[in-house]
């Protein structure tokens, strides 16, 4: 047709367009691009716009050829790549799973930058003498909030700030006055009025986001909820009924019920997942969607998680099994529920225990989130709650599994078992 192989296009928006509009006049209906930092959104959502369907690749998956470093070879490369259909795209969800995700992830990054101005306060506290962190868990608490604005307002007299303690605090007035007894500095004071106020402004941006958030959930259509009975009471079951209120001190302040409308946008219960918590749940459906049809199954679900090995196999001998080093947010929300998990009465916790022991705990956590996200997949996928079979049922399971083990064992070598009494 005339038309040379390699086009050059600007990164500005008219430089976008003018690529999409060139895609469009060959016919164009498949494009494969590089995933470089941010820098290749605007123009995956520019093609995507247009009907393009987009592959993007991570770099790291088609790099390993020597020789071909400049742009214009790593485009040729990657477009032979995709011809051949040697390629396979990254998950990039919906529209409004990316929005959501844009403001799950900015509250995360806000969490942790209150963590830091905690820390700087604590810090300054310390410095004064002022050892409010022995007698609070908390010092951003409602007695260590209203002490610190006491102190800020001038107030030095120990036993009129322990006064301000709340009565559900362990601590009594003389412990906490006995703390309070320290030496005030004028550059102290002033640092922790600083952080003071940079804690209460970010936490107040915190709820600007959480308003945000609330917005978007709003806009997602409701699925057909296929179980919606309320799970019964059993021994160890691990359920969370929907009415019970759980307050978390870094949790998503809403007016509506996230619960029932995170039932709503997965037509399940996914809070019958023993250790799943509406924030948990809300942030993996940021990360991966609530359409699972990306993945042909469960065990594909959690290799994109990276809690499965990667067996590296030469000459018949696997030289390596350990997992991908991940970056997934989805995957860290799971690592973290898993002390909890390990502290409750589940099948989860007993599952956890035995791989620990065998493994080791860093082995025992990766095994333990792989049976989490298996059952999260499965649980949206069948529309059906989670049921928990409990510590007690999962341990006689194995001992089951283990005597029929031994029993077919003794079978294959003429052997004959025989109880011992103990």
């Amino acid at each position: 047709m005339g038309v040379d192989i390699v086009h050059q296009f600007a990164t500005t928006t008219s430089g976008h367009q003018a690529c999409r509009d060139f895609l469009l006049s060959c016919g164009i209906k498949q494009v494969s691009m590089e995933s470089t930092s941010v820098y290749w959104m605007n123009l995956y959502y520019t093609l995507e716009d247009a009907g393009i369907e987009v592959c993007l690749v991570n770099p790291k998956k088609f790099r390993m050829v020597p020789g071909r470093k400049t742009d214009i070879l790593d485009c040729q490369w990657l477009q032979t790549l995709h011809m051949y259909g040697l390629l396979k795209g990254s998950l990039i969800p919906n529209s409004d799973i990316r929005k959501l995700r844009s403001y799950m992830r900015q509250r995360e990054s806000l969490l942790q930058d209150k963590g830091r101005y905690v820390q700087r306060m604590q810090k300054a506290l310390v410095q004064m003498n002022l050892m409010l962190v022995n007698v609070l868990n908390d010092i951003t608490g409602v007695t260590g909030s209203a002490i610190i604005e006491e102190i800020l307002a001038g107030e030095r007299d120990p036993m009129k700030l322990a006064s301000l303690r709340h009565y559900g605090c362990k601590k009594s007035t003389e412990e906490i006055a006995e703390s309070l007894n320290g030496c005030y500095k004028e550059d102290q004071l002033h640092l922790l009025k600083i952080n003071h106020d940079a804690y209460k402004f970010i936490q107040g941006q915190i709820d600007e986001v959480d308003g945000y958030i609330e917005s978007c959930l709003r806009t997602f259509p409701a699925k057909e909820v296929q179980a919606a009975k309320e799970p019964e009471a059993k021994e160890n079951d691990g359920h969370k009924c929907l009415g019970k209120k759980r307050s978390r001190k870094n949790g998503i302040k809403t007016t509506i019920n996230l619960e029932e409308r995170l039932i709503e946008m997965t037509g399940v219960n996914l809070m019958s997942i023993t250790g799943l918590g509406s924030n948990t749940i809300l942030q993996v459906i940021s990360e991966v969607g609530t359409d699972m049809s990306k993945f042909p199954s469960a065990k594909h679900f959690a290799a994109y998680l990276g809690f499965v090995p990667r067996n590296k196999i030469t000459g018949g001998v696997i030289i390596s099994s350990s997992t991908d080093r991940t970056k997934s947010r989805a995957a860290q929300a799971f690592k973290k529920i898993i002390p909890s998990i390990s502290r409750s009465d589940s099948a989860f916790a007993a599952f956890y225990h035995r791989i620990s022991a065998k493994a080791g705990t860093g082995k025992a956590i990766t095994a333990t989130c792989r049976k989490l996200a298996m059952a999260f997949y499965n649980t949206i996928v069948l529309g059906q709650d989670y049921v928990e079979e409990g510590n007690k049922r999962y341990k006689q399971r194995l001992a089951d599994k283990e005597k029929s083990l031994l029993e077919k064992l003794a079978r294959k070598h003429n052997m004959q078992l025989s109880p011992v009494a103990c």
